[in-house]
């Protein structure tokens, strides 16, 4: 075993890096998955203290929440706890609707058996550029219409690693909500009240429809990705780390959408940017070109590469068939897991990242000390031929426009070459 395969190894063996590989049996799918959908009121009452309403005139004001279900697949007792849990964060102003939040959430049955759920909440307002019309005096209610909405999974189905995508979907259903509001004769008549839009209760099946696809749509892409990847799943990986450009042939459309969202799960580009703009707001001062990961800004690729994935007869080939060994052993690691556990799968894929910016930071550090110091280039050279990904490594633009480091790239590169072609 070489040193990539041993660290790829390594990685999967550690609780903290990778899921248990062994063997499982199938889990359920289709069930433990749910959603709820709220509309959400905000009552607030000025209480005046005996004390200092005379003097002053100062009062408190106490704020509560009420919930009114518009749609859940939930059973009664599960929606009842769901939405105690919801007033809870809102009393603590921890419900948000830039971003939703995940969290955890127990259920005790009446027989006191546990049930943990991993529960994604979000706010949902209406950013209508028309607001709807629902005062006498004809002008808008200066109260948006407020919704919460929940997606539910059994907590060993984790929704941690789908934030990002349960955001936008969340905030898809705000339109038709909108629609519908629009459309109902006794919140647009002009009898209609604000009280009234806290009213609709009559949603129909599109609504539905849609709410019952979030896991769908936001998961299990990477499960259907991994059922027709299987072996070839090494190839997105190495496209991931060199940016490449993929282009897929004998796919179905809904296919190369799911491929192409399984792309931009393994792609680093996010994260090295927002950890570049963290440092920079952290220490604008600096310039940064002895820090780890922080130049990235200014970071240029080297020529785009285009990678052609075909399906046929169930079996994906890619074109050219290009990869390094760190992706071959992480693409092995990948197809241990279960293809019905998309939050295992999205586990390995944020371990095999965290993995590469780990040898990224390493090599930058090494290659600062070998500026000065020939042993520290020598542990260059063994780290890069240990590490599998030698050709990626070395030719990782960034490294390149970091002055301190220039010379010593520069001589591995050579002494690389040389050792090859005495190899051929």
């Amino acid at each position: 075993m070489d040193g990539s395969e041993e660290n790829a190894s390594t990685a999967s063996e550690e609780k903290s890096v990778s899921p248990d590989m062994e063997p499982k049996e199938q889990e359920e799918n289709d069930f433990g998955r749910h959603f709820a959908l709220y509309s959400c009121n905000v009552h607030k009452e000025e209480k005046n203290s005996e004390t200092d309403s005379v003097a002053s005139g100062s009062s408190q004001t106490d704020t509560n929440f009420s919930l009114s279900v518009l749609s859940t697949d939930l059973d009664a007792p599960v929606e009842t706890e769901l939405r105690k849990f919801i007033c809870q964060k809102l009393m603590k102003n921890l419900v948000y609707s830039d971003n939703g939040s995940i969290a955890s959430m127990e259920y005790r049955s009446d027989d006191d058996v546990k049930t943990s759920y991993s529960c994604y909440y979000c706010m949902l307002e209406n950013i209508d550029e028309n607001p709807l019309m629902v005062n006498d005096d004809r002008t808008p209610d200066p109260q948006q219409r407020k919704y919460i909405i929940c997606f539910m999974a059994l907590q060993k189905n984790s929704l941690d690693y789908f934030q990002q995508e349960l955001d936008i979907y969340s905030k898809g259903v705000v339109k038709y909500l909108d629609q519908q509001v629009c459309c109902d004769p006794k919140i647009q008549g002009e009898q209609g009240t604000p009280d009234d839009i806290s009213k609709l209760t009559n949603i129909d099946t599109s609504v539905q429809a849609y709410l019952a696809n979030w896991c769908e749509v936001t998961m299990d892409y990477t499960c259907r990705c991994m059922k027709i990847l299987k072996q070839s799943s090494k190839y997105i990986l190495y496209g991931a780390l060199v940016d490449a450009k993929f282009q897929f042939e004998g796919m179905t459309e809904q296919q190369k959408e799911d491929l192409q969202r399984f792309l931009n799960a393994c792609n680093l580009s996010e994260i090295l940017k927002q950890t570049d703009q963290e440092k920079r707001e952290a220490s604008p001062a600096s310039t940064g070109s002895l820090d780890l990961l922080v130049d990235l800004g200014e970071y240029h690729a080297t020529p785009q590469q285009t990678l052609t994935l075909v399906l046929a007869e169930d079996v994906v080939n890619c074109s050219p068939e290009v990869c390094t060994a760190f992706c071959k052993d992480w693409g092995k690691v990948l197809n241990k897991t279960d293809p019905n556990r998309a939050s295992q799968i999205r586990h390995v894929l944020e371990a095999f990242k965290i993995k590469y910016i780990q040898s990224i930071n390493t090599l930058k550090r090494l290659l600062i000390q070998a500026e000065a110091d020939y042993y520290a280039l020598y542990k260059s050279y063994v780290f890069i031929k240990n590490s599998g990904n030698s050709e990626i490594l070395l030719n990782y633009g960034h490294l390149d426009s970091i002055p301190e480091v220039q010379d010593v790239v520069k001589s591995l590169k050579e002494f690389i070459t040389e050792i090859k072609q005495n190899q051929g």
